[in-house]
């Protein structure tokens, strides 16, 4: 007998047990749904299995119209039928997920109704169910099914099915014959259950779903007696509206044919439930923002796209309609008798989560203390994701700057905008990114610093603990947005904001949780870079914990982001300065010592300065010293700092000319030095800056020196003593650099410095400065010449 026989003989051996109806177990179920995935995968096109897989959906209908014995869910005989349903459920999610033609089978069958209705059916038993406490033990073996557990259960079995179902169409006309046929019944429980499928439907397949609604004539024919039923289908309605408006074609039927009736709760106090109120000002705002968004997604899966971005000035909605749906939220919130409600919870976090998108509700959220200790409170106290995913986003909002464009990207979107091709939302965005003085910098900074004091931190700690990647990921952008005052650092870290950043950043895969996405750990790295700037590391971070963040930091110098790769740069630079070999060695082993010298030639100053400073740093390194020495590998690194020593940039000019200063120390770099074409030149212009060879010319030379040291935006105020300074740092640069050539070079690299009139500068030099270690340094090369036999005077 073969294997494939077998297999049908077992199957046919459990369906005659389901056949007798008598105590029937789950075991049962479940070695019927493994003797099926076994015997499918032997032979995917036996007509005996298709014909069992028939019987066994009958076998499945009858169970899950049992109606329960009693709506006591401790009953023995109700608790028994439940964990029955339930592997019913489990057995024909397995089999939709291993078995394409039993999908087909499943939608053409009772059983697709029989699922849709079930959570309607065990309603009742869930608020009859008592939480567990914290002294009752846990059980052991499998965990029971409970009632509340089954309405998820049918949500992932629709989803999956409708997934993979081979006719969508087909999956649609069979749901809303089911659905209608419910909708329509003289009974209220009948009309309940209809619409209670409508909502199971949207959450398995959104676009199942809207086709749904896109029945001719169904929304006019729903709102026309909508205001006669029960608060709770109102309730599921509303609800089922919200989240259709997902879909742009659906959302403009629901507000055309639907607005009234939402106002009506809304506005003109049509109802006193406040879950009601909640469900219909979340659809509302939906509704009223759907213009400002690029790409509209609703429901707390879908609230990405909607942060940070203005409204358009096309709203339907009045200003006063939006600040009134903002404070009905606010009031939810702080309501202490909503505490517990999930429900009205869940549609007042999610609308405020749209809501703060504009600029005035988020001052009205930051401006009301009340509230942002009820959202703190929240995020503590939830363990439900949706919750924490729309709170993340309130302040994510909240916290969130204004997108700062390049200037190529300004340019850009002004060609666009000229030429008329530009996306209606980038357009209103683009214009008016400057105009809303709620979205400044300085604006953000304090939102950020209130919400720290205020204390943020036990509630981001509490959401961040087993989080969707989602939530983790505007975790990340929240800390590091908090991050950016350079006022909220210290308390942060007391705050233990490191703790929550490193396993981000170091893509650490915790308990039940993956690892962090590329967005999630750039910006959490990036948020760490802002600690390690401004703070002392080894007070910011636990000493063991230091070398960890060497390679996120090297890794964030590949973004594309110039303001990520100047933080790391900068986080880097203080870094080494610690002068830790653990921590230096690891740079040059991760390879940071090329990217470094790559972002050397970015086209951004402040990145081309930071990364020369870095490598400033690093020069103090034997390995980076040796490295920079070697006539083979250091030639070009030599004729890069030499050119930069010439760059526009004073700050950019000063590291690379202490970078020479170091290593000029090395007989192999003088004579690197020697050997490019400009190298005395450049070194020349260091010590002859604000020089001047005459005195009739001295304040014109001055002044231009001090020009070249400050930037166009120190211009206007220019200090003299700072301007000074500067010229002085660079001077003493340069002056080193010559004392080294001199007394390493050897002789003839003297004697053509003296050929071209280094003497006579260098002298010059001891003139004008007043800075003792410049003064020092041109008197030594000076002595070191005439001790060479190199002739001082004519």
């Amino acid at each position: 007998m073969s294997a494939t026989i077998e297999q049908e003989d077992k199957v046919n051996e459990l369906l005659q047990t389901l056949e007798a109806g008598q105590d029937v177990q789950p075991s049962h179920i479940t070695d019927l749904t493994a003797a099926f995935v076994a015997t499918v995968a032997k032979a995917p096109d036996s007509s005996t299995v298709r014909q069992q897989q028939k019987a066994y959906l009958g076998h499945c209908h009858t169970i899950l119209t049992n109606k329960l014995p009693t709506e006591d869910p401790t009953d023995d005989d109700t608790s028994a039928l439940i964990q029955l349903q339930g592997t019913v459920l489990k057995s024909l999610l397995r089999l939709v997920m291993n078995d394409v033609p039993f999908v087909d089978a499943f939608i053409d069958s009772d059983v697709l109704a029989d699922v849709l209705r079930l959570p309607s059916t065990v309603a009742s038993l869930i608020s009859t169910v008592e939480p567990n406490t914290k002294s009752t033990p846990a059980p052991t073996g499998p965990k029971p099914t409970r009632p509340q557990d089954l309405k998820p259960m049918v949500a992932i079995l629709l989803s999956k099915s409708f997934e993979t179902a081979s006719n969508k169409d087909h999956v649609r006309d069979k749901s809303t014959e089911i659905i209608l046929t419910d909708i329509g019944s003289d009974k209220v429980k009948t009309r309940a259950t209809g619409f209670q499928s409508l909502h199971l439907v949207f959450q398995a397949d959104m676009a199942i779903g809207c086709g749904i609604l896109a029945k001719d004539g169904l929304l006019v024919e729903l709102m026309d007696c909508i205001e006669l039923e029960t608060e709770d289908i109102q309730i599921t309605l509303t609800e089922t509206l919200s989240m259709a408006c997902a879909d742009a074609k659906t959302r403009t039927a629901i507000g055309l044919h639907c607005s009234e009736f939402l106002k009506s709760i809304v506005m003109r106090g049509a109802t006193k439930n406040q879950h009601l109120k909640g469900a219909a000002a979340v659809a509302l705002t939906k509704i009223s923002l759907s213009e400002s968004r690029k790409d509209p997604s609703v429901g707390m899966n879908g609230l990405d796209g909607a942060s940070n971005q203005a409204p358009s000035n096309g709203s339907n909605n009045s200003a006063e309609e939006e600040a009134q749906l903002a404070r009905l939220f606010s009031t939810l919130l702080k309501d202490d008798k909503n505490d517990k409600i999930n429900g009205i919870q869940l549609n007042a976090v999610e609308g405020l989560a749209y809501a703060s998108i504009q600029g005035p509700v988020k001052q009205l959220i930051i401006s009301d203390k009340a509230l942002l200790l009820s959202l703190f409170q929240l995020g503590e106290d939830t363990k439900n994701n949706p919750l924490k995913y729309g709170l993340i986003i309130i302040f994510n909002n909240l916290t969130a700057f204004r997108k700062r464009l390049s200037p190529e990207q300004e340019q850009m979107l002004k060609l666009k905008k000229m030429a008329g091709t530009l996306p209606k939302s980038e357009s209103g965005r683009l214009q008016n990114q400057d105009d809303d003085p709620l979205d400044d910098e300085v604006v953000v900074n304090q939102r950020n610093i209130t919400l720290t004091k205020l204390g943020i931190m036990p509630a981001l700690h509490a959401i961040g603990h087993q989080a969707s990647e989602n939530i983790r990921q505007s975790l990340a952008q929240v800390l590091r947005n908090l991050i950016t005052p350079p006022e909220t650092r210290g308390l942060l870290v007391q705050q233990g904001v490191v703790r929550l950043l490193m396993p981000m950043a170091l893509q650490q895969q915790q308990q039940q949780q993956p690892p962090s996405s590329e967005a999630t750990k750039t910006a959490a790295i990036q948020a760490l870079a802002k600690l390690s700037i401004t703070l002392d590391p080894r007070l910011t971070f636990k000493n063991q914990r230091i070398p960890e963040l060497v390679k996120p930091l090297i890794w964030l110098l590949e973004s594309t982001d110039q303001l990520c790769q100047f933080e790391s740069l900068m986080a880097l630079t203080n870094l080494g300065s610690m002068g830790d070999i653990q921590v230096l060695s690891l740079i040059v082993q991760d390879g940071g010592i090329e990217k470094m010298e790559n972002l050397q030639f970015s086209e951004h100053n402040l990145v081309r300065r930071a990364a020369t400073e870095a490598l400033c740093n690093m020069i103090f390194f034997e390995p980076v010293f040796e490295l920079y020495s070697d006539p083979k590998q250091g030639k070009n690194k030599i004729h890069l700092m030499l050119a930069l020593c010439d760059a526009d940039d004073f700050m950019t000019r000063r590291a690379a000319s202490g970078a020479l200063a170091v290593l000029s120390t090395s007989p192999e770099v003088c004579t690197m030095i020697i050997g490019q074409t400009r190298g005395l030149e450049i070194l020349r212009s260091l010590i002859t800056l604000g020089v001047s060879e005459s005195p009739d010319d001295a304040d014109e030379v001055e002044a231009k020196a001090i020009e070249d040291v400050m930037s166009d935006q120190e211009a206007a105020v220019v200090d003299h003593a700072v301007a000074v300074g500067r010229m002085d740092e660079l001077r003493h640069r340069g002056a080193e650099c010559f004392k080294n050539l001199i007394t390493i070079g050897g002789k003839e690299i003297s004697e053509k410095i003296a050929s071209e009139g280094g003497i006579q500068q260098l002298a010059q030099l001891i003139q004008a400065s007043q800075h003792e270690a410049v003064r020092y340094c041109a008197m030594e090369a000076l002595k070191a010449m005439s001790d060479q036999g190199i002739r001082l005077q004519k």
